[in-house]
């Protein structure tokens, strides 16, 4: 299926239905201090801004991407709790990404930030390809409240 030029495939559940309560009933208590996270767009001034709330709200390292080479190798040479990105850049798509790291990496946490209205994004949001969606503009309160629905900051 696509929408709006984007492929989408629904992500299967990563265990069977009658395990769902076993398997929150083992998740890890919130990080207090998460550790890495890797922010992707192409605007400047939003990689900037974004990173900055990161930096502020406990992440010990966050790195930043611009552009798809440079996101290759630091996906290549460094691991993230957390990958914030961009739904729509010149030289690459959000989406499509996540679904790589989804697939590749299981653990690392996907937020992907858009212009977009959420109507639009509705049946990409519903393919659990990315762990939360953050629509643009969005403030510190947000952010916030997305990375402790994620289990990535502790109030």
């Amino acid at each position: 299926m696509t929408y709006a030029g984007i492929a989408v495939e629904k992500k299967p559940p990563p265990f069977p239905v009658d395990d769902i309560e076993m398997h929150h009933r083992k998740q890890k208590k919130p990080a207090a201090h998460p550790q890495r996270c890797l922010v992707v767009d192409d605007d400047g001034n939003v990689l900037k801004v974004v990173a900055d709330m990161l930096a502020m709200i406990g992440f010990q390292r966050v790195d930043t991407a611009q552009m798809k080479p440079e996101l290759m190798n630091k996906l290549a040479t460094s691991s993230y709790d957390l990958l914030v990105t961009d739904l729509e850049m010149p030289d690459m798509n959000g989406f499509d990404l996540s679904h790589r790291i989804k697939k590749e990496v299981h653990d690392t946490k996907v937020i992907i930030m858009t212009g977009r209205h959420k109507n639009e994004c509705l049946e990409m949001m519903e393919t659990g390809w990315a762990d939360g969606w953050l629509f643009k503009p969005f403030g510190m309160k947000e952010l916030r409240t997305k990375l402790i629905g994620l289990g990535l900051y502790a109030q």
